[in-house]
C-alpha cells in the first residue's frame, strides 16, 4: 500500500510538471512585444492620408510596455522614406514604460512618403506601425476681377499698365496699340475661353509658364472704336496677372489722338 502511494504521489508531481511546462511554452516571441499605436480623432492623421504642400499635419504616437514580459522601453524611432529612399529619421532613446508623444510634420514637395514607427522594449523586442502620406499641390482661388483703363493721349506714354509692367508708347502705322513689357518678364497671348475657365492662380501660373512669350501685343486698333474678347497673360516679380481687353475708344482733338482701353484683370 504504501508503494502505491508513493506512485501516486510521483504521478501527481509529474502531471504538475507537465502543466507547468505547457504554460511555458504557450509564451510566444508575439506575447512579448511592446505596445504601438496611432493617436485617433480629428487632429491627428492615424492612416494613410492626402495633405497639402507645405502644410503641417500632426502624427501622434503612444506605446506601452508587454504586460507579460514587464520590460521598459528603451526607444521610439521613426523613418521617413519616400522612393525607396530614407529620407529622414530620428531615434529617441529613453527608459520608461509608457511613451505619448505629438510629432509634426511637413512635406514641401508633392509626391508619396512612408512613415514608419517603431519602439523597442528593453529586451530588444520591437514592434513597428506605419502609414502613407501623399502630399498634393495647394490650389488658391483667382481674386475678384478689377476693372482696367488704359489711355494714351496724343505722343505720351499709355497710362494704367505700370501694374501689370507693361507699357504703351507707339502706335502701328496700321493702325494698333503697341503693348510691350517693361518690367514685365513674360507677356503671353491665352484664350477668350481661359478668362472663365480659369479659377485657381496655379491654373493660370501653369497655362502662362507654358504660353510662348511674345515681344508686344498688337491687337487694339488705334483709329476705330471696337470691341474685343482678347485675354492676356502676364508674369510682373512674382506676381501672374490674366488680363481681358474688353473694349477701346479712339478720339481726336486738338491735343491729339486719345485712345482709351477697358478690360479687366485676375491675379
Amino acid at each position: 500500500m504504501k508503494n502505491f502511494k508513493l506512485i501516486l504521489f510521483l504521478m501527481a508531481s509529474i502531471g504538475m510538471s507537465v502543466v507547468s511546462c505547457s504554460k511555458d511554452d504557450d509564451t510566444t516571441p508575439q506575447d512579448l512585444i511592446p505596445n504601438i499605436n496611432f493617436k485617433g480623432g480629428n487632429t491627428y492623421i492615424s492612416a494613410d492620408a492626402t495633405v497639402t504642400v507645405g502644410e503641417e499635419f500632426t502624427i501622434g504616437i503612444t506605446a506601452s510596455s508587454n504586460a507579460n514580459s514587464g520590460k521598459k522601453l528603451a526607444s521610439v524611432k521613426y523613418t521617413i522614406t519616400s522612393n525607396n529612399t530614407i529620407v529622414l529619421e530620428e531615434d529617441s532613446v529613453f527608459s520608461e514604460n509608457a511613451y505619448d508623444f505629438d510629432y509634426i510634420f511637413r512635406m514641401d514637395n508633392a509626391g508619396e512618403a512612408v512613415f514608419m514607427f517603431e519602439v523597442t522594449d528593453k529586451d530588444g523586442q520591437k514592434k513597428n506601425i506605419s502609414l502613407t502620406i501623399t502630399a498634393e499641390p495647394g490650389t488658391t482661388p483667382l481674386g475678384d476681377a478689377q476693372g482696367l483703363e488704359w489711355q494714351r493721349v496724343g505722343g505720351t506714354a499709355g497710362t494704367g499698365l505700370d501694374v501689370f509692367g507693361l507699357k504703351w508708347t507707339s502706335n502701328l502705322k496700321v493702325v494698333h496699340a503697341v503693348i510691350q513689357k517693361d518690367a514685365a518678364t513674360k507677356l503671353v497671348m491665352l484664350t477668350s475661353d481661359d478668362w472663365n475657365n480659369f479659377t485657381t492662380v496655379e491654373e493660370l501660373m501653369a497655362a502662362v509658364d507654358a504660353a510662348e512669350d511674345m515681344a508686344d501685343y498688337r491687337g487694339i486698333s488705334a483709329e476705330a472704336n471696337g470691341t474685343y474678347d482678347e485675354v492676356l497673360g502676364v508674369i510682373n516679380g512674382d506676381e501672374y496677372f490674366m488680363i481681358h481687353l474688353t473694349s477701346a475708344t479712339v478720339e481726336v482733338s486738338q491735343s491729339g489722338t486719345t485712345i482709351k482701353i477697358y478690360g479687366e484683370s485676375k491675379k
